[in-house]
């Protein structure tokens, strides 16, 4: 079998999925029996790509890395926009993977629709459409017999969202608790070692763990695009990261990690959905959590989740410590399981 992929976006998380295509390629033929084919690139401010032949993806990290752009990379080179390079290409698949809108989910959502309409399987690592107009997505999605993934969504690779799916069937998700934000995390962690909470921002930014600006992560809007997914998802909320209970972290000093500790707690930064009748309540906010707290030893960029069930009780999910491979990772599980769907409804 041949997949034919569109990226767009073409970030960290992009080029670290197509170098792993080509760390993998001779696995997945061998292994899986597909094969792999990039048609079209797409990037915000350095150019795009389309063919109608598979790129050389090593050509590709060679252009970015000597010239910065794309932009005159022989006959395959041209200025499109996202939308019309999903118009005019002849893929199977469209890996979205842009930066998140907090407003409103855009234009991940328009990229997404698009390609959905073209009868193109979706893989998005991007939280906002998910967020934002998950249901929508799903049931376009579904009008057009194709599949939309986005495993990458949430705790970079950790298999949440497929681990419900194919492993918790029957299951009625009751709660979802965790830590979910890696920058709020790391900040708290450093202060709990004395560090001010500027000086840890800082650090974090040093590392390239948060961005020039980190105000969606210490504000807590990150974590609640993602608790607003994992709601939409796997409870059925049809809710916005607007409607979540939001206090963040920005005004933390050392007086309250030295007050925390004084009781015997540690503050963490906490997000939560739960069902209240017919309706599923979100919030994130620092709790002080005592030493019985599955999430008391999660620390650094560390991630957690606790998955409460009628069914089988609680389960929680530690991811330690991760890098750029595993979101990438997380875009390409997506991929094999949109593989093996169409194996299955082609027989």
């Amino acid at each position: 079998m041949i997949l034919r992929l569109a990226i767009i976006g073409y970030g960290n998380v992009g080029r670290e999925f197509a170098r792993m295509l080509t760390r993998k390629r001779e696995w997945l033929i061998k292994n899986k029996g597909l094969d792999i084919e990039v048609l079209a690139i797409s990037t915000r401010s350095k150019g795009s790509l389309l063919s109608d032949r598979a790129l050389d993806l090593g050509k590709v990290e060679d252009e970015l890395e000597r010239n910065g752009h794309l932009r005159g990379y022989g006959r395959e080179s041209t200025d499109l926009s996202p939308l019309d390079i999903i118009d005019n290409c002849d893929a199977d698949v469209m890996v979205e993977l842009t930066t998140l809108d907090i407003r409103a989910g855009q234009p991940a959502i328009d990229h997404i629709s698009n390609a959905l309409q073209s009868k193109m399987h979706v893989i998005t690592a991007n939280k906002g459409p998910i967020a934002f107009a998950y249901d929508k997505l799903e049931s376009l999605a579904r009008s057009r017999n194709v599949k939309l993934r986005f495993e990458g969504t949430v705790m970079d690779g950790t298999p949440i969202f497929n681990l419900v799916e194919k492993t918790l069937q029957g299951c009625e998700i009751t709660r979802l608790e965790g830590i979910l934000n890696s920058t709020s995390n790391y900040v708290l962690t450093e202060m709990s070692k004395g560090r001010t909470l500027d000086d840890a921002v800082k650090e974090t930014q040093r590392l390239s763990i948060a961005e020039a600006d980190p105000s969606l992560d210490l504000d807590g809007w990150d974590a609640a695009a993602k608790i607003t997914a994992l709601a939409n998802v796997l409870m059925g909320a049809g809710s916005t990261p607007q409607k979540v209970d939001r206090k963040g972290i920005a005004d933390l000093s050392q007086d309250d990690i030295a007050s925390a500790r004084s009781e015997g707690t540690k503050i963490k930064f906490v997000a939560r959905a739960e069902r209240n009748g017919p309706n599923v309540l979100t919030s994130v906010a620092p709790e002080r959590l005592r030493s019985d707290s599955p999430f008391w030893s999660v620390d650094g960029t560390s991630s957690a989740l606790t998955i409460s069930t009628d069914l089988m009780g609680e389960l929680t999910i530690l991811e330690t410590r991760p890098v750029l491979t595993q979101t990438a990772y997380a875009v390409l599980s997506d991929l094999l399981l949109i593989a093996e769907w169409i194996r299955c409804n082609s027989l």
